[in-house]
């Protein structure tokens, strides 16, 4: 394993005038090959990304509306960053709702996703959004935690060596419809922020994640399969070949992370690295182990997919709200299909990471809600 490394660098550029605050970022070191974790979900152990860096955060600071996204001149966007930050209160942000109205999954199917939809739609210019999953995340960081064990998936034998108690159909069909609603099972407790820079798809991860992840995932992205299929059979390359504007007979397709805190951010905010900062030699490819939900048979299958890591390399800009608003909300690319042929090695996906910040150990835990959708053009 290699010796921890601490440096301080200077961004090149900032997105904020405001004087940038410092946070602590842990990078995989160069030329080391981590081990994949034994939990469902998760990234590599702590211990592998033992490249510690003390960096800038630029502050995105003031965010414009949806309605003034595309005419903000030096703000985050996501065909230039891999990802954007609005100003968008919805419906559960306004009385009579409440930071516990966000915990309830049918205030979230009946506001919240067709808000956020809507948001998208006038963001991207997209024609559908198919929300595939949300994630509560209301814990202190643990190696591992309720993402482990979600509908019944795998556990680890060592630290919870009996079988869990069964649970009710009511949360066994929370945990595995579409779409899915994870950290919400208040016996297992909620999910913990990831201190861990990756980005969620490599374009092989994100492929099959459409295929392997959900069943209905899989139904909603039936063009995009077949068009991609049919290009594969005829031993063509995805990347160069699959482009809706080329007649290949599927529409364009992109996976996102909507996130945002359920009340003001004090500790382990969300920070993103302006993708133009990265080269493609920057990334190292891992497999995350990943439930197969939605299976008639309720299997417990899982499925590898491939995401990114990082090593450290000078220039990174990393972003972040500086005290983050639960109207405050981030858009986060996974994967772009319409950004392929011309972009980088992760094709629309940008790193990120939850960030320590100095002094702030001792603030309760952070509270935030990620919505993962596929948007179809």
């Amino acid at each position: 394993m290699s010796s921890a490394i601490t440096t301080s660098t200077t961004p090149q550029t900032t997105l904020s005038a405001s004087k940038p605050v410092m946070g602590t970022l842990r990078y995989i070191p160069a030329g080391h090959i981590p081990e994949k974790s034994p939990h469902n979900y998760h990234l590599p152990a702590i211990s592998e990304f033992s490249d510690v860096r003390h960096l800038p955060l630029c502050n995105m600071l003031p965010l414009p509306s949806v309605a003034d996204l595309a005419a903000a001149e030096n703000h985050a966007q996501l065909s230039t960053h891999g990802f954007t930050a609005v100003t968008h209160p919805t419906t559960l942000n306004c009385p009579p709702y409440d930071v516990s109205s966000w915990k309830d999954p049918s205030l979230l199917a009946q506001h919240y996703i067709p808000d956020t939809a809507a948001m998208l739609k006038c963001i991207t210019g997209c024609s559908a959004v198919i929300t595939e999953a949300l994630l509560l995340r209301s814990a202190i960081w643990t190696e591992s935690d309720a993402l482990a064990t979600h509908a019944g998936h795998g556990r680890d034998t060592e630290t919870d060596p009996e079988p869990q108690t069964d649970p009710s159909a009511e949360t066994l069909s929370l945990e595995t419809g579409f779409p899915a609603f994870i950290g919400f099972n208040a016996s297992q407790g909620g999910v913990s922020p990831a201190p861990k820079p990756h980005v969620d798809y490599s374009p092989a991860g994100a492929r099959t994640h459409i295929r392997e992840y959900h069943s209905k995932l899989t139904s909603a992205a039936a063009s995009i399969i077949a068009a991609e299929d049919a290009l594969l059979a005829e031993g063509k390359s995805l990347k160069e070949n699959y482009h809706p504007t080329d007649s290949t007979g599927g529409p364009r397709w992109a996976l996102y992370s909507i996130w945002r805190p359920l009340k003001p951010v004090r500790r382990d905010p969300l920070a993103l690295l302006d993708q133009r900062t990265l080269k493609d030699e920057d990334f190292i490819p891992v497999n995350i182990t990943t439930p197969c939900l939605g299976r008639e048979d309720g299997s417990t299958e899982t499925h590898e997919a491939e995401g990114y890591l990082a090593s450290y390399r000078e220039g990174h800009e990393w972003n972040w709200i500086e005290d983050q608003k639960p109207e405050e909300v981030l858009v986060i690319g996974l994967f772009d299909s319409g950004m392929e042929r011309e972009g980088g090695v992760a094709s629309g996906g940008t790193l990120h990471s939850s960030v320590e910040l100095e002094g702030r150990e001792g603030e309760e835990a952070r509270e935030s809600l990620e919505l993962r959708c596929l948007c179809v053009w």
